[in-house]
């Protein structure tokens, strides 16, 4: 499946498509959905389930898909995923029920934890091993620059159509990212496998990266906390634009990703996340501090850096680590530990918050990093993390 050394091959280039697409997608029902439900008559508790409902299970597939893309046609996977998703949508779309709302929305969340572990596994398979910190890199620029532009077409088409018809227009864009995953060229490398393959505790979890999964989730946690709570910050400073930290994230998250996609292939681990812990640990103190608007664009500067430089050198380092036939495990227990600290962070940022203020808290948010940073060092002082 692979073309010598070519990066931009029809096979990758329609990853690309699809995973923004699909991104694109989440990122537009994301912030309406709750006003939506809210319509129908939902409390505040319906509203913040169906938020957070996405996210918990897609975590719990996670094992699974990891299961499913080493031992399961990647294609198939990748792309029948990709359509439940579209057709769940649909209906959560069409049928203005909470429950079928709740349902649906939990399987498009189950949906998109097996799409997303499958994709990644192609992206590694579509170019050469030289390649594969090059080709992760720019995957990943599609779902951030899907990030930067979803949200406010989400709310402009809500505001203008409707939510129903803002949910039917993302549900298009779904099924537009299940036909480019239905037209990736794919074949199986190597005899087909006719045994069955027994789902044992290291099909679902790669042991030798939950280290890895867990430097992973302190990244997560810093931008959980960050997104979830810096509006109120600012509103409770008397700092005005606030949505200018979120842009600003954003160009410059998709032009460092860019920027430094090509060293990704020549750049050991340690020399990605050494500057991504401190200039993580940096932006929070920073926001802690912040009272005026400019305070808060320099942070947002340092966050891009900390995630363009961690998340996928990370990746990377997975995808690397093992053998081919184990990398569904690898993106699944890296994904693990990434959804883990997104929904952790914002719980225990609330509870700190409401305690010490959100100053303080974003300081406090810093201390993961800092334990990240601490380990990660004393393992690769030991020869063990990193070879």
């Amino acid at each position: 499946m692979k073309e010598k050394d070519v990066l931009w091959t029809k096979g990758y280039l329609l990853l690309l498509i699809a995973n923004f697409f699909s991104w694109l997608s989440y990122n537009m029902v994301t912030p309406v959905l709750t006003g939506y439900v809210e319509n129908l008559g939902a409390s505040l508790w319906i509203c913040g389930l169906v938020g957070g409902l996405f996210a918990f299970t897609s975590c719990l597939s996670r094992p699974i898909s990891g299961f499913l893309s080493d031992t399961r046609n990647r294609k198939r996977l990748m792309a029948g995923s990709n359509l439940l998703m579209a057709v769940s949508l649909l209906i959560y779309s069409v049928v203005p029920s909470i429950p079928v709302i709740l349902i649906f929305r939990g399987i498009h969340g189950v949906a998109f934890g097996i799409s997303s572990t499958a994709s990644l596994v192609l992206v590694s398979e579509s170019v050469s091993e030289r390649r594969i910190g090059e080709a992760v890199s720019y995957y990943g620029v599609m779902s951030v620059a899907s990030m930067a532009i979803g949200p406010g077409i989400g709310i402009w088409c809500s505001e203008i159509l409707g939510y129903q018809y803002c949910l039917i227009i993302s549900t298009v864009i779904l099924f537009a990212a299940g036909s480019a995953a239905v037209f990736f060229p794919y074949k199986v490398s190597g005899p087909v496998k006719t045994e069955k393959v027994r789902l044992t505790w290291d099909r679902l979890i790669e042991p030798g990266l939950i280290g890895l999964g867990g430097v992973n989730a302190s990244f997560t946690m810093m931008n959980g906390v960050v997104s979830s709570f810096l509006v109120l910050f600012a509103a409770q400073r008397g700092i005005q634009g606030i949505s200018l930290h979120f842009t600003l994230n954003a160009v410059v998250l998709i032009l460092s990703r860019v920027i430094l996609a090509g060293v990704m292939n020549s750049w050991s681990l340690k020399q990605n996340l050494y500057p991504a812990f401190f200039t993580g640990i940096a932006a929070l103190v920073v926001i802690s501090q912040a009272d005026t608007l400019g305070i808060l664009l320099l942070a947002a500067v340092l966050k891009a850096f900390a995630q363009g430089l961690s998340q996928p050198a990370l990746q990377t380092e997975a995808l690397k680590r093992v053998e081919p036939e184990k990398r569904g495990v690898a993106c699944s227990t890296m994904y693990i530990g990434g959804d883990l600290g997104q929904a952790v962070g914002p719980m225990l940022g609330g509870v700190v918050a409401q305690r010490a203020g959100y100053g303080n808290m974003y300081l406090l948010s810093a201390v993961p990093l800092v334990i990240a940073l601490i380990c990660f060092f004393i393992r690769c002082r030991r020869d063990i993390l990193i070879k």
